[in-house]
């Protein structure tokens, strides 16, 4: 049996910032009273995506890898990683803020944790006015300065805010100081791992009244001080064709905005395919074999596809992500 384009069950996320857009989004019945991410593709631990539909409808991303490494991952990954998918799949919404958190590099992550580091991005699909999110700090600042800013419950007038609306999109590299501000809506690409260092979490209780844990000591260690602008991707959002948003040693993400069909070329990567639907519906053709793809919903092309076909009668906006 040939490996096909892969939709997988989204694994979904009650967070305590969660809300209800996703749920309205995705079409999730019932609907999840706080719904924070829909992780699309993972390999994390007691997190394994489980195929939808077709004829390995059942299996979980992992088995699958082991029956067809080379033809699922690519020469490319299995070079890399092994068996092993490298990468996490999100889509995220908050009706609150989330946390002020930071992520570890490879190797410190290694170290202390045995998991790859995060390196991310995000792509904006919605944000209601004055949405806004941290990246990094104003000024430069040091470890003892961000220490005693945290001891003194001030450690939010140290970070630099930065007003979003649809398409922007940003890179968020190790050590960089972050988070999502509530009314955003936004989809994730990330190394595969879950590690996350928060600092501050605005004193926020669970349902059973506890506060989470943070993180402090760790953060102050791995966080970058400097100010730097480079996270925000420069691009347009509204021309035609391909744009790359990032390319590094973990992803390439690309930009895909047309109307019509779209040919797009997957086994001269040596590497899978993820296509996230950013935008309106739209029908992914691949062996004469359509395959419907919703608004924040996501397929995984295998290595051995030579191409696949988009069609759609709307603008179609996808992000095509690749090693």
């Amino acid at each position: 049996m040939k490996l096909y384009p892969l939709s997988f069950e989204p694994i979904l996320k009650d967070k305590i910032w969660g809300g209800d857009k996703l749920n309205k989004i995705k079409n999730i019945e019932p609907p999840i009273s706080k719904l924070g991410e829909s992780w699309e593709i993972s390999v994390v631990e007691n997190d394994i995506s489980v195929v939808k539909s077709g004829a390995y409808r059942g299996l979980n991303l992992n088995e699958l890898i082991e029956k067809f490494p080379q033809e699922l991952l690519g020469e490319k990954v299995i070079e890399q990683h092994g068996k092993q998918f490298p990468l996490l799949i999100k889509y995220i919404n908050a009706a609150q803020d989330l946390s002020i958190q930071v992520h570890p590099d490879d190797a410190v992550a290694m170290k202390k944790h045995n998991s790859f580091g995060k390196t991310e991005m995000w792509y904006i699909m919605d944000a209601q006015p004055d949405s806004r999110l941290i990246l990094g700090f104003k000024e430069e600042s040091n470890k003892d300065a961000f220490a005693k800013a945290i001891s003194e419950n001030t450690v939010m007038d140290l970070f630099n805010q930065i007003e979003v609306t649809e398409g922007d999109s940003f890179f968020i590299k190790p050590g960089l100081v972050h988070a999502i501000g509530a009314g955003i809506t936004l989809a994730e690409i990330q190394q595969s791992s879950d590690i996350t260092y928060r600092v501050y979490d605005f004193d926020r209780r669970d349902h059973l009244g506890n506060a989470r844990e943070l993180h402090i000591d760790d953060s102050i260690e791995v966080s970058d001080y400097k100010v730097s602008h480079n996270h925000v991707i420069d691009y347009n959002p509204n021309q035609s064709g391909e744009q790359n948003l990032a390319t590094n040693q973990y992803f390439t993400t690309d930009y895909l905005f047309f109307k019509g069909c779209k040919r797009i070329e997957v086994n001269v990567h040596k590497s899978f395919m993820v296509l996230m639907n950013v935008g309106k519906s739209c029908d992914v053709y691949c062996n004469g074999i359509s395959h419907k793809l919703e608004p924040a919903q996501t397929i995984l092309i295998p290595a051995a596809v030579p191409y696949v076909l988009v069609k759609s009668s709307n603008e179609a906006k996808l992000l095509s992500v690749h090693l």
